[in-house]
């Protein structure tokens, strides 16, 4: 081999770990670029999102903090309810005469009033959607709020308002996957920050330190860093379960490449039985019941047309969604039979995953210690904006003294 051949070879070894060097930092310049776009336009409307889902996490309470008078009762002693067949009579004594009762939603806790959803078809050919509110302990009626005039989103009352912005922006709901591939950017962005934020040196941990007494410029590098890491994991179980739901066909799809996941269940149809009139609200619970004789009655889905049929749903305790209820019983309202049963302790894998997204979206699944932390990681987008773009312009104005 020649003098002038080792030495070629020589300095290809000298120079690789130079070209490995200058390639990493190639790979982490365009990595950068795509996090910061993406932080910057996509960000912003990330951090709307966020600060209504911290919201949300406490929804039910705010909308019954909102409107106590009509939806919070005095509990009385003894506490002893009515029962629900009178209390729905007192409801549809006080509804117009082309009203339809829909659901009875029971109360959250024992100074919640039982809620009555009905609707009317009114002369625009659209449907008003009506909530009314009855005292479970008096079956009086304390009062009614317009839900939804057809499909007018800003109709709602404000609580229902803010679901529909974080969902779809309130763009509609066949719009709502404009949110969701925004959503799938932000969770690039994040996967990204997190390559960008393992230290060069190996020493994890100093990624989640804030040099306080460093330049203004390190804190705020420091801390978009930091938060992000502490977060990250919390935020990308967030956008998953939010991308899931949106597009949920396709994560159906997926789910039942690796496991069973059955149809929307079909409850069934009545059979009117002549000279039999239709059972009442109690009887349909009594033969739930008989099915699931533990749980916490959550609500019952009433018939709507003579081919009807009650759906009534048995909350469990170990359900992790609070918001509705995967143990519901399919009842004639002529002959009691029991038509089909929903039991989610028969949920396969991709059924069980299904069942989850939503209350691990909501934090509802940890009950308030999982919402108080959808509530803190909610605020956290706004955070990450502020120092991410604090950064940028940092950057920016250091650049423009180097050319000046």
């Amino acid at each position: 081999m020649s003098d002038r051949t080792v030495e070629a070879d020589l300095g290809k070894e000298v120079a690789s770990p130079s070209r490995v060097l200058r390639r990493r930092e190639f790979t982490r310049q365009v990595f950068l670029q795509i996090h910061r776009t993406i932080g910057l336009f996509a960000g912003a409307v990330f951090v709307l999102v966020g600060l209504s889902g911290s919201i949300l996490a406490f929804r039910l309470d705010i909308d019954e903090w909102l409107n106590a008078s009509i939806m919070r009762v005095e509990i009385p002693a003894p506490p002893a309810s009515r029962r629900l067949d009178e209390i729905l009579a007192a409801a549809i004594t006080a509804m117009p005469a082309d009203g339809k009762a829909e659901r009875v939603t029971m109360p959250r806790h024992s100074a919640s009033a039982v809620a009555i959803t009905y609707m009317v078809e009114t002369d625009d050919l659209d449907t008003d959607v009506y909530e009314m509110f009855v005292d479970p302990y008096t079956a009086r009626v304390k009062g009614q709020r317009l839900y939804l005039h057809g499909d007018k989103t800003l109709s709602q009352p404000l609580v229902p308002i803010i679901v529909a912005f974080h969902w779809t922006l309130l763009l509609g709901f066949n719009n709502a996957y404009i949110l969701g591939s925004i959503a799938i950017l932000i969770l690039i962005s994040i996967l990204v920050g997190l390559y960008l934020w393992w230290p060069r040196n190996g020493d994890w941990r100093l990624g989640f330190k804030i040099k306080w007494s460093a330049s203004p410029e390190r804190v705020v590098y420091d801390a978009h860093r930091s938060v992000g890491a502490y977060v990250s994991v919390f935020l990308l179980v967030t956008l998953f379960t939010g991308v899931a739901m949106i597009f949920k066909p396709a994560t159906r799809s997926v789910a039942g490449l690796f496991s069973q996941v059955r149809a929307d269940p079909d409850y069934g149809k009545s059979t009117p039985i002549p000279g039999r009139p239709p059972i009442g609200v109690d009887e349909a619970v009594a033969i739930a019941d008989k099915i699931f004789s533990d749980g916490r009655l959550h609500w019952i889905l009433l018939p709507s047309t003579p081919s009807g049929v009650y759906v009534v749903g048995k909350q469990s305790k170990d359900e992790p969604n609070r918001t509705t209820t995967f143990r519901n019983v399919g009842v004639d309202q002529y002959s009691r039979q029991v038509l089909y049963v929903q039991d989610r302790s028969a949920f396969t894998a991709g059924e069980r995953l299904l069942e989850w997204l939503f209350p691990l979206h909501t934090g509802e699944a940890f009950g308030a210690i999982g919402r108080s932390i959808v509530l803190v990681v909610g605020l956290t987008p706004f955070l990450l904006y502020v120092t991410g773009f604090l950064r940028w312009r940092q950057k920016r104005r250091a650049r423009r003294r180097a050319t000046d």
